[in-house]
């Protein structure tokens, strides 16, 4: 038998990255920029217009929702995901994150320079 969440009395909602529920006080809401833009922007006073999509906070939930494609189902398209990851870490590009852990520990050429 399933539980059920107890999430106090506010909206449920669940995140594109994990799938779990949270309460919407939990989770970060996005929208699509619109205008035939594919950026997703987010909506930090959860008041914008259109469709909504919900994200935990977190770099865990983030990368899973880019490695699902889940912004563009979710969004309709929309992809550039640029503005989140700069919302949920700021300093530090999601790209340039996965860039530096590519990296061999030891050169290649086998100097020690």
């Amino acid at each position: 038998m399933a539980e059920l969440l107890d999430h106090g009395h506010g909206p449920v909602r669940t995140c594109i990255g994990c799938r779990k529920q949270g309460s919407r006080s939990e989770l970060v809401r996005l929208v699509a920029q619109g205008s035939g833009s594919s950026a997703v922007i987010v909506d930090v006073r959860r008041r914008m217009a259109g469709r909504g999509a919900w994200l935990h906070p977190s770099e865990k939930c983030l990368a899973l929702a880019i490695k699902r494609r889940a912004f563009g189902r979710a969004l309709a398209g929309a992809t550039e995901t640029s503005a989140v990851e700069h919302h949920l870490m700021p300093g530090t590009p999601l790209v340039e994150a996965k860039a530096a852990t590519g990296k061999p520990s030891k050169p290649e050429s086998g100097s020690e320079n």
